[in-house]
């Protein structure tokens, strides 16, 4: 289940990093980075996707640190370069929300409630929303480790959605998940359990 570690020290932003930049090894070289960015297809482009990626983690790392001295200044710059790159991805992802191993397919509008924590390897396509129901809960998902959430997915409430889930394109989930489950619809079924079990 998600523990969503913070990021506090240099070891631990590399850590991050690394396990990040899983899907996004072209973007770690200069030569294929160009060749990407003059060739790919605009809706294919990662070069954003990863520079937005790499401004969270900083950006967590250092609000995670004492705020004094370059540290202040580090996390005034991370905050706006963040903000510069939200603005051209459409991603709206609050720092310490999101574990390692972190990856993003597309351009596209995806927005996250702050109070939400979501596990290592989580991928995310555009158009999710996860979210509280009223101001007034303020509470919102807990998500766990190895989680695929399709385009369109709208994830609300305080609810708590295992490890090793599929989530199908366009799917509403207002209630818990168990681990190890394929699902979609609106509300959610359980199209598949991957532990076995026939789904009834």
């Amino acid at each position: 289940m998600a523990t969503t570690d913070k990021i506090n020290s240099r070891a631990m932003l590399k850590e991050f990093l690394r396990a990040d930049s899983k899907n996004y090894q072209k973007q770690l070289h200069l030569l294929s980075r160009w060749k990407e960015r003059i060739a790919t297809n605009p809706m294919s482009d990662q070069h954003c996707i990863w520079q937005y990626i790499v401004a969270l983690r900083h950006l967590e790392y250092y609000k995670n640190a004492p705020q004094r001295g370059w540290y202040l200044i580090g996390h005034v710059y991370w905050a706006w370069r963040l903000r510069r790159l939200s603005y051209k991805t459409g991603f709206q992802i609050p720092p310490n929300t999101c574990g390692k191993g972190l990856t993003i397919w597309h351009w596209g509008s995806i927005v996250i409630n702050p109070k939400t924590h979501i596990g290592e390897n989580c991928t995310l396509y555009p158009g999710v929303l996860i979210g509280h129901k009223t101001p007034e809960e303020g509470k919102s998902a807990t998500i766990g480790n190895n989680v695929f959430i399709a385009a369109g997915t709208k994830i609300i409430g305080d609810v708590t959605i295992g490890d090793n889930v599929t989530i199908g394109v366009n799917t509403v989930i207002v209630k818990d998940v168990p681990s190890n489950v394929v699902i979609a619809g609106n509300p959610y079924k359980i199209i598949r359990r991957l532990d076995g079990e026939n789904n009834r």
